[in-house]
């Protein structure tokens, strides 16, 4: 067959076949001229050289001709096979031919005016400097490859109709046949189907050639996917996809407060079949799910979701779904300095403003020094309502300080913050409207009412007992839930009339009693609390006390951090500091911790080193207690001397290995911090309750035994209900009563009462129990 001949033939029905598909008028045109070329080529079968009257094939997948033309069928008959549609006959082969040439055919069109525009470009741009063009379009192409995500299913593509097009190409050359059919056989092959059924030589060489092209290119594919999939798989597994979800919770950042906050907002949630917490962390996202699967971590139906970021970079934010989040907390980064931490906190809620995040919710933001708490406050100008701002710190240091005179105090204020038990709840009530705040606290069989929160957000503990409540005032109360606990019709003590008169307290207020002569307390360890611990003592030492402060940190570096802190505060010191320095490999040593003499102290501080790991902090706290209770056995102490340190710890099972060892006035810093943001993002209302309660400017609790709000001469009651309890109280003053301690437990061995632990708000307060010294 000649060359020449094959060629018309062939591109006649290629671009026949093409243009037919867009115009049916122009591809009848064309498939005359195809016709033409044909009969006078007088080919009748490509690649045969003897006319056949049809176009027969063996193969199952042979089919009818493009044109159908009797070879004795004389002029009229050729004339009229011209006319004939060149759609007549056709299957599904032939329309699998047209889209395989138009696509490679379209492929070309795109890639030549391509190739011309970069050379354009290198010649103008490039040439002179060395390279050729073929390194510039391999570089060209390499860039492309790399950073076009459709980059790879385009060159298998193109590389795919390349060779099923010059496969077919050279199968009509080699063996002959239809256009559709050497389409068809080279698909066949070019998939991995073997060549045997081929009969003629050349066919089984073209097979055996194109099968192995096709095995490359099918690995080529299988390539592409699997590292298409891998891509995806570790996009995932390192965080970078986006969060699709609406009213969840997001958190910015990951502290060692984390943990604990999720448990508290998990328990926040319980009631509402769980939540969704999206955590957005600079570190990896595997490291973070690590971390927190470390340890039972009990979500109660709620789901973690991590993403890898910056909490200050608007495309992260976006990723974590920032603008339909219910919440957004901001969690201070506490292993930089307090002003690093609140500028890093600012940086975040700048980012969140630009882009008025979240549209429909709120902002908790977690301050460090409460010097810039009404910065964050007028970042929002007028919607400064969108936003609370909680300094936790604060909280905890002066827990710590006020539990240097009330004992466990830190415990009682953590069963108020924690979701379990008892918490703040805050609801309007008509029918107290008019009522005195006395009255109000007696109509709560369920509850105990702490105070008011006024129509204009004011919030007020413990008013006045002759405070009368307003319309659109919210009564404050501890309540299991808000829903099992409503105001009876009448006054329990209306009912109930007591025969006490009003008296004065006994003695006067603890926090005013303090000694005459000055103190000296000892502080082992240094954090970020160190500013509000030592503002608050101030408030609380007698002049010309003495504070010492040990820790590894440099003397020099913490009296210029002692300084910053007192003109930040505005607080001065009503005592001496002093700094002792010790090695970091020696702060736990027997022999540094003997030259203290700690038994000289009043006081004694242990701070969570938070240098190392929140685990190794309380192993060292651990370590130093140890210590000092070995000194304490080996060096006999004054009679009126009390080892009872006020200690910081971060772990819960900490609390456990203080408590065998005798000690229980601690302070579970991360979980007080976790559980007053987890109840401040639940309710925002509730961070002026803390405000107020650690303020010490209005309110503060003591702890007192029930004979000091007697009328002298009174005796104890053998048997004594709670509400009966809380109304003498109620008579010495503005005074509140919360909780008590519940029945002493016997020792069933000694027969011995041990003390119990306090009972807030008890569900019976009309029953009267046993009541003893």
């Amino acid at each position: 067959m000649p060359l020449r001949s094959f060629g018309a033939g062939f591109a006649g029905a290629a671009v026949a076949t093409v243009v037919a598909l867009a115009s049916p008028a122009v591809g009848l045109e064309v498939a005359r001229t195809g016709a033409a070329v044909r009969a006078t080529s007088g080919l009748r079968r490509w690649g045969s050289a003897t006319p056949r009257t049809s176009f027969s094939h063996t193969e199952v997948w042979s089919q009818k001709p493009i044109l159908v033309s009797e070879a004795k069928g004389g002029a009229s008959d050729e004339k009229s096979s011209v006319h004939r549609s060149i759609f007549e006959g056709w299957t599904i082969h032939h329309v699998f031919g047209t889209i395989i040439f138009g696509s490679f055919a379209l492929s070309m069109c795109l890639v030549v005016p391509t190739v011309r525009e970069q050379n354009k470009f290198f010649e103008e741009n490039v040439a002179g400097s060395g390279d050729t063009f073929g390194e510039y379009m391999s570089y060209r192409f390499a860039d492309w490859f790399t950073s076009a995500l459709y980059a790879p299913s385009v060159v298998l593509l193109f590389v795919t109709l390349a060779l099923i097009v010059v496969g077919a190409v050279a199968y009509a050359l080699m063996v002959g046949g239809s256009p559709s059919h050497a389409l068809w056989r080279i698909f066949v092959w070019s998939t991995g189907s073997p060549a045997e059924g081929e009969v003629s030589g050349g066919g089984r060489f073209l097979g055996t050639i194109v099968t192995v092209c096709g095995l490359i290119i099918l690995s080529l594919l299988l390539g592409i996917v699997t590292e298409v999939f891998g891509s995806k798989m570790k996009e995932i597994k390192q965080g970078l996809t986006r969060v699709v979800e609406g009213g969840h919770v997001v958190i910015l950042g990951y502290t060692e407060c984390t943990r604990c906050l999720l448990e508290e907002l998990g328990k926040a949630k319980e009631s509402d079949n769980g939540g969704v917490f999206v955590i957005l962390a600079q570190e990896d996202k595997e490291e973070v799910e690590a971390a927190l699967s470390g340890g039972s971590l009990d979500l109660r139906g709620s789901r973690v979701i991590v993403r890898s970021g910056n909490p200050h970079v608007i495309r992260d934010l976006q990723k974590v779904a920032a603008g339909s989040a219910s919440q957004i907390v901001v969690l201070a980064d506490t292993s930089i300095p307090p002003e690093d931490a609140d500028a890093k906190s600012l940086r975040t809620l700048l980012a969140l403003q630009t882009k008025g995040w979240p549209k429909n919710g709120r902002i908790v933001v977690q301050c460090v020094s409460e010097a810039n708490k009404e910065l964050f406050k007028d970042l929002y100008g007028e919607g400064s309502h969108k936003i609370e701002v909680v300094v936790v710190g604060n909280i905890v240091a002066k827990l710590m300080a006020a539990s240097l005179r009330q004992h466990g105090l830190a415990g009682v204020f953590g069963m108020m913050l924690g979701f379990d038990g008892d918490e703040f709840y805050i609801e309007e009530w008509p029918q107290l409207v008019g009522c005195t705040f006395r009255e109000a606290v007696f109509r709560f069989p369920d509850a105990v009412a702490l105070g008011v929160l006024t129509a204009d957000g004011e919030c007020r503990l413990n008013p006045g007992w002759e405070y009368v409540i307003q319309e659109h005032d919210q009564v404050i109360v501890l309540a299991e839930d808000n829903d099992t606990y409503a105001p009876s019709d009448e006054a329990w003590y209306s009912t109930h009339p007591q025969p006490w008169q009003p008296c004065t307290l006994r003695q006067v207020s603890l926090e005013s009693q303090g000694p005459a002569k000055p103190e000296k307390v000892l502080i082992i360890g240094w954090n970020t609390k160190m500013g509000a611990l030592l503002s608050s003592l101030s408030g609380m030492l007698p002049k010309g006390s003495t504070v010492d402060i040990y820790s590894p940190r440099p003397a020099a570096e913490r009296k210029e951090d002692v300084e910053a802190l007192q003109q930040q505060s505005g607080v001065t010191y009503t005592f001496e500091i002093k700094q002792m320095e010790v090695d970091a490999s020696k702060v736990s040593s027997y022999l540094e911790l003997s030259q203290l003499n700690h038994q000289q102290y009043r006081g004694i501080f242990i701070l969570a080193e938070f240098d190392s790991e929140r685990g190794a902090a309380d192993e060292r706290t651990m370590m130093c207690l140890a210590q000092l209770q070995r000194i304490n056995r080996h060096k006999k102490a004054p009679a009126e001397y009390h080892f009872d340190p006020v200690v910081e710890m971060c772990e819960d099972s900490t609390a456990e290995h203080l408590k065998m060892v005798g000690l229980t006035n601690f302070v579970h810093s991360n979980s007080l911090v976790s559980q007053a943001l987890a109840a401040v993002t639940e309710n925002p209302s509730v961070n002026s309750i803390y405000a107020d309660l650690m303020s010490g400017l209005t309110n503060h609790f003591e702890f007192r035994r029930y004979e000091d709000f007697l009328p002298e001469g009174q005796q104890l009651p053998s048997e004594l209900s709670f509400w009966e309890a809380a109304y003498q109280v109620s008579q010495c003053g503005d005074i509140s009563l919360i909780a008590w301690t519940a029945p002493p437990e016997v020792d069933a061995e000694s027969g011995e009462g041990k003390a119990g632990i306090f009972d807030m708000n008890p569900k019976d307060k009309v029953t009267p129990r046993p009541w003893t010294v």
